[in-house]
């Protein structure tokens, strides 16, 4: 055999290794991380049989039903100015020369009566340089 078949057999028997089979390769992984698999079938359910047509019956209870519609009535109103909430270092401008007053809570009244409350988060200060 001469050296250029012998170096030809040897890369094609690497090439062979690296491609290996999906099998292989699965079989492969499963041994390097050390977890044994416990192949278990599923349980058979027992047949049911064919359900007969009824009618569905329902109870009405009126404890059940919401007071609210579930929602926010459109359109929001605020009706007092003076009792909104500010948080206290407000919200200073990027360049630091202007400190902006940040909202803390808001109180609104929708459409039905209802109050809503808005709270809002504490606003985050830039760091500089």
């Amino acid at each position: 055999m001469s050296l250029e078949s012998e170096r030809r057999a040897i890369g094609t028997a690497i090439e062979a290794e690296r491609r290996g089979s999906g099998n292989q390769i699965a079989s492969d992984l499963d041994r390097l991380s050390g977890v044994t698999r416990k192949l278990t079938a599923l349980s058979l359910l027992p047949s049911k049989g064919t359900l007969t047509a009824k009618k569905g019956v329902g109870t009405w209870d009126p404890a059940n039903v919401p007071s609210t519609g579930g929602g926010i009535a459109s359109p929001l109103s605020e009706t007092d100015y003076t009792v909104r909430e500010y948080w206290p270092k407000g919200l200073l401008s990027s360049d630091g020369l202007f400190n902006i007053p940040a909202l803390k809570t808001l109180k609104m009244t929708d459409n039905d009566g209802a109050e809503v409350i808005l709270n809002f988060a504490q606003p985050v200060t830039a760091s500089t340089p």
